[in-house]
């Protein structure tokens, strides 16, 4: 099922968004019957353990599933329509809406199953898309909660805070898909209809554009080793890729149909088959 919130691309690449999650199971209890309800991913992220997990809907529920089909059930994320999920260090944070009339939302978490609303914008209608680093990317929305107006919160210690957001204005049409700290600052990833158009800053405000990536949809960026490494599919054909920002693109040692959930660390994720399965994404 394509879900226009997951990982908004446009109609020339819809194959590289469709995704299929597990159906739902109990706590702790392997996914057998895994592409029988087909749903949504937020994204991937590291344990406490470093163990790669998977946090994706069931039933209504949202749970987190590593790659053995393991599943636990979260508490607090009712009502949550999630679009992206991070580890920083030991906090955890997920972004999208609140279900309904879409209400840009943050929740945080130390371990990655109780989880709390840690911020919620008010007056428009709005959904953050990409989180990392300490920052979240959303939209004003416009019908058909196609992007009108970029928006972004930054994480302090009193909490997370709006701020203003400069050199983006002609990707206000587009949503965010990633974003990542990194050695000088921030990257952002947005995807159009062609590939992706990417963006770093120094201070989280003032963005400056940098080469595209064209005929890929990205979907997690990660700062590894002074490198910034990107995860994603073919906008055409669905072709997963891996790569890293100004070297070469690579195709990972995944199935050809597995759709690209973001990066955890040193490693990539995946869904392919209705489960989770993870690459290295450092080579």
């Amino acid at each position: 099922m394509l879900d226009r919130r997951t990982f908004v691309l446009g109609a020339a690449a819809t194959a590289a968004l469709a995704s299929a999650l597990p159906a739902h199971a109990a706590a702790a209890a392997p996914a057998s019957d895994a592409a029988a309800n087909p749903r949504k991913a937020a994204g991937v992220f590291l344990a406490p353990d470093g163990t790669p997990l998977m946090l994706t809907e069931q039933n209504g529920q949202w749970v987190i599933v590593d790659e053995g089909g393991s599943v636990r059930i979260t508490d607090g994320l009712t009502g949550a329509d999630l679009v992206d999920v991070t580890g920083d260090g030991g906090t955890y944070h997920a972004v999208g809406a609140l279900s309904g009339d879409p209400i840009a939302t943050i929740w945080e978490s130390t371990d990655a199953v109780t989880w709390r609303e840690a911020r919620r914008l008010h007056g428009v209608r709005s959904e953050f898309t990409a989180v990392g680093g300490g920052l979240a990317f959303g939209s004003v929305l416009k019908h058909e909660r196609a992007s009108a107006v970029r928006i972004a919160a930054r994480r302090t210690p009193s909490g997370w805070s709006t701020v203003p957001v400069r050199g983006l204005e002609w990707t206000d049409g587009l949503s965010a898909t990633a974003v990542a700290a990194t050695p000088d600052g921030w990257v952002v990833a947005a995807v159009d209809v062609s590939g992706t158009v990417l963006h770093t800053s120094r201070d989280g405000v003032t963005w400056t554009s940098r080469p595209r990536l064209d005929g890929v949809a990205v979907r997690g960026l990660v700062a590894v080793a002074g490198r910034v490494h990107w995860v994603g599919n073919e906008v055409v054909d669905a072709t997963p890729l891996t790569g890293v920002l100004d070297g070469d693109r690579t195709r990972p040692a995944v199935p050809r149909d597995a759709k690209a959930l973001g990066l955890a660390g040193a490693r990539s994720g995946w869904l392919t088959g209705g489960r989770l399965i993870t690459a290295e994404a450092t080579r």
